[in-house]
């Protein structure tokens, strides 16, 4: 009976370093649709630009002093639909990068909002 509750033990031992181990991954990188969302949370809320079009074209995964950090790489085209600044209505930019930042709740991104795991 002793070896039954030994195996037992041992088996439950087993089951549970695995669990711990299944819960630490490797966090799945911010998507394309993240980064439109971004983009519209920083420059569409005012309606002074466009987003044409925006594509996903690379990311890096770091490690930053113990957080994890996702640089994602886009271009993007956008245009002016007002007179910003030195630029005129019809004006068009392209971007390149947003950092995101690993919380316990998905990836910051630079617009503070969190984008959960997909």
């Amino acid at each position: 009976m002793r070896w039954v509750a030994k195996g037992v033990a041992a088996s439950g031992l087993v089951a549970v370093a695995l669990w711990v181990r299944g819960c630490k991954h490797e966090p799945n990188p911010p998507t394309e649709q993240d980064a439109i969302a971004v983009w519209r949370n920083i420059h569409g809320k005012h309606h002074l630009v466009e987003l044409i079009s925006l594509k996903k074209t690379n990311g890096q995964l770091q490690d930053v002093n113990g957080t994890k950090v996702y640089m994602l790489y886009y271009t993007a085209t956008d245009k002016a639909l007002t007179d910003i600044g030195s630029h005129h209505a019809g004006w068009i930019d392209t971007n390149s990068n947003y950092p995101f930042q690993w919380t316990e709740k998905g990836w910051q991104g630079p617009d503070g909002q969190v984008y959960p795991e997909h």
